[in-house]
């Protein structure tokens, strides 16, 4: 098996790539996860505005990534790659999305107390 060694970069999914592509992509990506830690940082905007732009911003940055570094689009030999994408993307915003809810309620979901009672101290 030793002469069965092929050279890596001819293959069809290296070959379709380029330099420029990848810094392309590099640029693009970390303008927009740039943007959205700004966003994220000042907190000047309603909630449901600040959720719609740093998801809008992140939903551009995998778009930026699938066409620049992986060079997905709908032509017949990528059409089958583009769609598994679309559709592992809902799951994945699912589980984050379930995941910050949980972890965001998880305090007054298990540390229920009576308003009656009063908090034991130290002493108590």
């Amino acid at each position: 098996m030793a002469g069965a060694h092929s050279d890596p970069l001819t293959h069809p999914e290296v070959a379709q790539g380029g330099v420029l592509r990848y810094i392309a992509g590099f640029i693009s990506t970390t303008a927009l996860m740039g943007a959205a830690l700004v966003v994220t940082l000042r907190h000047d905007q309603p909630y449901e505005t600040y959720l719609g732009l740093v998801g809008g911003l992140a939903l551009l940055a995998l778009v930026s990534q699938a066409v620049l570094y992986y060079g997905l689009d709908i032509s017949r030999s990528q059409i089958w790659k583009s769609v598994a994408l679309m559709l592992t993307m809902p799951l994945f915003i699912i589980t984050v999305g379930l995941t910050v809810w949980m972890f965001q309620s998880l305090d007054q979901r298990t540390m229920l107390m009576p308003q009656t009672m009063e908090q034991p101290t130290l002493l108590q």
